[in-house]
Formats: C-alpha cells, structure tokens, sequence
C-alpha cells in the first residue's frame, strides 16, 4: 500500500492534547482528593510534577497540529504550573529562630491548655528530659 492510500488524521496529537490536559488537571484534583476527602497532610510535589509533564505533551500536540485551541491550553496550563511551582516552592514555613536552642534550657512560660487548666515550665521538671513539640493547625 502506498502513502496516499492511507487515510489523513483530522487532529494529529489529539490523544497528546487529552492525556496532557487530564495530567495538568490531574495533579491539584488529587492534592484536593487527599487533603479534605481523605485529610492526609503532605507536600503535594506530585502537583506540579504531573503538571508539566501535562504541559509538555499539551506542546508537543500543538506541534504536530496549530490551533487557537491548542495555543490557549498551553497558555492556560503553564500559568496553572507555574502557579503551583510558585506555591510549592515560595510558600514554606520559615526557618524555626525563637528563643528556644538546642541544649539551652527552656525559656519561662505559661499557658492554658485546651481544658482551661494553666501549664507552666514547672510541668515540665521530672526525672526524665522532656521534649515539648507545637502543632501549627486550626481547630
């Protein structure tokens, strides 16, 4: 059979546009899925991973065929990726530098517990060394 018996794409790439659409949307629906559907706490790295390789087969099916559509979905997408690099990258934690060191003794304090009860360093002092850890969170 020869090359102009075959039958001509109507979309080239489109299986590329597809999956990489669904790659780019992929990642924050699962940061979502395990963040308030299952509560499970954890840097979402996978995000922005699964977003540019979204964005990367969005691309290369612009390549193989050019379209308005196709243009605005790799515009669209690469904010969206560029968005969640920015958060995962630009939005950490600062480093700990509070009065507390490491082997110094524990500076004075006094709080209340969640019951009402007062707690103070004097809690603390035991025969064993003891390790206080806070939680950042909302209740």
């Amino acid at each position: 059979m020869n090359d102009l018996n075959k039958p001509i794409a109507r979309h080239p790439g489109r299986s590329l546009l597809l999956l990489g659409v669904f790659l780019a949307i992929a990642g924050p629906a699962l940061m979502m899925l395990l963040t308030f559907a299952a509560k499970i706490l954890i840097t979402p790295w996978y995000a922005p991973l699964l977003g540019t390789l979204g964005v990367a087969l969005i691309v290369l099916a612009l390549m193989r065929s050019r379209s308005i559509w196709r243009w605005m979905a790799v515009v669209i997408f690469t904010l969206l990726v560029a968005f969640q690099w920015w958060a995962l990258l630009a939005m950490r934690t600062p480093a700990y530098t509070g009065p507390v060191k490491d082997g110094e003794p524990f500076p004075t304090f006094t709080t209340t517990l969640a019951d009402g009860s007062a707690f103070t360093q004097n809690d603390l002092k035991g025969d064993q060394n003891t390790v206080m850890v806070f939680f950042r969170g909302h209740w």
